[in-house]
């Protein structure tokens, strides 16, 4: 798609999974070692928060780059992506739950569970890789 902001985009896609990958390679496998992190727990979290930003940068740009129209909120701009089809349900469920997951990071950092948190990154991963293909393929004009 030409007219997108296709290096921008691919900048993103690159910083997205070099956090997924520190996440990978920092998460421990049980949670009584995830709680004992300290600092490096943070940044686990931190990666995260990286990851959905740069997701939600990238749905912005292409909601700029396509003129899909004014949003004042992530929230706006992932409605837009779905209603002129350039993601499914599945994927704006995804979304949504990231930018909300977002916010959590970002605002009431103190408020995680790192219980539900631990037990949740698998799956929090596999909705960033479900963005990370949806990405690729509009990069290769899919």
């Amino acid at each position: 798609m030409e007219k997108l902001s296709s290096g921008e985009i691919q900048l993103r896609i690159n910083n997205i999974k070099e956090s997924v990958e520190a996440i990978k390679n920092n998460l421990p496998e049980s949670l009584e070692e995830f709680k004992s992190l300290g600092i490096a727990k943070d940044g686990i979290y931190k990666q995260l928060e990286f990851a959905i930003q740069n997701i939600l940068d990238i749905c912005s740009l292409i909601n700029s780059d396509l003129d899909l129209g004014i949003s004042v909120s992530y929230k706006e701009t992932i409605e837009n992506l779905y209603n002129v089809k350039l993601i499914d349900e599945k994927l704006k469920g995804d979304l949504e739950f990231l930018n909300k997951l977002r916010d959590v990071l970002i605002y009431d950092y103190d408020l995680i569970s790192d219980e539900i948190a631990f037990k949740n990154f698998q799956e929090y991963l596999e909705q960033i890789g479900r963005f990370l293909n949806f990405g690729e393929k509009l990069l290769e004009g899919g």
